[in-house]
């Protein structure tokens, strides 16, 4: 037997590692796991055409033992291609799934990033001491202002703070050279000195500026120069007042989507404008800041309602203490009265005071704030009255001085609308004064009339020359006087109708046979059946006195 003919034995072997080979490959491509050339499969034709060849022409042993050396190391590289990373990428399919999540690709950090991530670090650290110090949220602001500026290399910075109550936004921290991009008022000097001191205490409304509209929008701005957004303003023509490249970003509650402020950047004309890169480092870093205030501003929130709630709560103690609990009789007089507070500290107060034998008064209070500073004008002013009703002063007299004791008091800004009913039931006279929108209504037994007797006037506290009005009449047996705070008649049913006067003339002369007390409590029901389910807005208070 010839040698060669043992060829056909690798011969053999060799077309089938061959055919292995091309079915590994054809996996690899289905897989899709690596790049596969056409010159894999075009290798692969060549070998098995080798051992086509070799058939035909016996001889070539040592030629075939070569090509199958050669497959034998191809094949490990091929399975690893085939099934590890087959096994990688289910893997990574099946973290996409169970995490709901786009796939991510991995990138080296780039050491502007670190950086940024560190400082944004410091706003969150800040944030977090700002608790115990009365200026920690202004030093957060500054240290937000400053750390914005040096990563984009600006001249100048602004940041600002939305007061949506107001609709306003307000500087609350500078630095650098900010030139205004908004129009100037012209009663303001171009002077640099000036123009910063103004800019520092300015606050804007959400429109009608750059400042205001990039709040409202929401949407960061980069300009080159100020001709970039027609909502920019450039002052000159002085060079401290023209302007350069500008950003603005808003600042936005983590996971609140509301804009709370607004971060400004401005870089001298002349020097190169901001990059992308540059805006989008900042962008990055005002991320971090929203986190920040997001945690001090709910802090502020939940200190704020624990206050509020203390304030309100001694508020209410005192208040309590100022409605008189128990009347003593009151010759030819019956009283009957009713409040409903809307929420927090009834901002209404009524005194019943049996001054002397022929003098008894009523006074109706309704404060224009809630809170402990209503309670302290509450307390001032029936202390004051308490005082003066039982010397022979008229009602207006009482008023007067009453009022030039609240002005004079000048860190009080709230106002009190009174009413002062003096009874002088041995000569059956009925003295009265108003101040502010407190009416006095009185029901006429002889002639079944109902009418308003009193006029609007100036409330107390407003200005200390006001000088109020006395108000008389007689009362017969069976007149009933009214008067009532003005949540009474601001309440408002499920149509959106006022409680109107007719309706309370009705019950009063529907019931007029009844003592006060009692038809304080049919014009309560009546009331409370006009509002049915809707919630009081104000305080509602109301006093009935008959003469019997």
């Amino acid at each position: 037997m010839n040698t060669d003919a043992f060829a056909y034995i690798p011969l053999l072997c060799t077309a089938v590692v061959t055919l292995l080979l091309g079915a590994l490959l054809i996996v690899i491509k289905i897989r899709n796991t690596a790049k596969v050339s056409y010159l894999s499969f075009l290798t692969v034709a060549i070998l098995e055409g080798a051992c086509l060849y070799t058939v035909l022409h016996p001889g070539f042993t040592k030629f075939l033992f070569v090509f199958l050396a050669a497959e034998v190391l191809l094949i490990p590289y091929c399975v690893i291609l085939a099934l590890g990373k087959a096994k990688e990428k289910e893997i990574s399919e099946n973290l996409s799934e169970d995490d709901s999540s786009p796939q991510t690709v991995v990138e080296e950090i780039k050491p502007e990033e670190i950086n940024l991530i560190e400082r944004g670090r410091t706003f969150v650290t800040m944030a977090a001491s700002s608790f115990a110090n009365e200026e920690g949220l202004q030093n957060l602001l500054d240290s937000i202002t400053k750390t914005c500026m040096e990563t984009a290399k600006a001249d100048g910075a602004a940041l600002l703070i939305v007061d949506t109550f107001e609709d306003m936004i307000s500087v609350k921290s500078t630095l650098g050279d900010f030139p205004p991009p908004y129009k100037l008022s012209p009663d303001i000097p171009h002077k640099p000195l000036r123009i910063s001191t103004n800019f520092k205490h300015a606050e804007f409304p959400l429109r009608d500026n750059i400042f205001g509209e990039v709040a409202s929008d929401g949407t960061p701005v980069l300009t080159a120069s100020p001709k970039d957004d027609d909502r920019i303003f450039e002052n000159g023509p002085e060079d401290f007042l023209k302007l350069g490249s500008n950003m603005f970003i808003p600042i936005f509650l983590t996971g609140r989507q509301v804009v709370i402020g607004l971060l400004a950047l401005s870089r001298a004309p002349g020097k190169e404008p901001f990059s992308t890169e540059e805006f989008n480092w900042v962008q990055t870093l005002i991320g971090f800041a929203g986190s920040a205030l997001n945690t001090t501003v709910s802090f502020q929130e939940y200190s704020e309602h624990e206050k509020l709630t203390r304030e309100s709560e001694t508020a209410a103690k005192m208040q309590d203490l100022l409605l008189p609990k128990k009347l003593p009789p009151l010759p030819g007089l019956s009283f009957g009265s009713f409040t409903e507070h809307a929420y927090g500290v009834c901002s209404d107060a009524f005194d019943v005071i049996p001054a002397r034998k022929d003098r008894t008064s009523v006074i109706l209070l309704d404060i224009t704030e809630k809170g402990t500073n209503a309670v302290m004008i509450m307390t001032m002013l029936r202390a004051m009255f308490r005082l003066v009703v039982n010397t022979k002063q008229s009602a207006a007299t009482i008023l007067n001085w009453a009022n030039k004791g609240i002005c004079m008091e000048t860190a009080i800004d709230h106002f009190a609308s009174v009413a002062i009913l003096n009874f002088d039931v041995t000569k059956g006279i009925c003295q009265f004064t108003t101040a502010g929108s407190t009416p006095v209504y009185v029901f006429h037994q002889a002639d079944s009339s109902f009418r308003k007797i009193s006029i609007v006037s100036e409330p107390v506290g407003v200005k200390k020359s006001t000088n109020y009005m006395d108000f008389e009449f007689t009362g017969t047996k069976g007149d009933i006087i009214i008067t009532y705070s003005d949540g009474f008649i601001e309440a408002l049913n499920s149509e959106g109708k006022q409680y109107t006067i007719e309706q309370l003339e009705a019950v009063v002369k529907t019931n007029k046979a009844l003592g006060a007390k009692e038809i304080a409590s049919k014009i309560k029901e009546d009331m409370q059946k006009f509002l049915g389910n809707e919630k009081l807005h104000d305080d509602q208070t109301l006093l009935v006195v008959k003469i019997q």
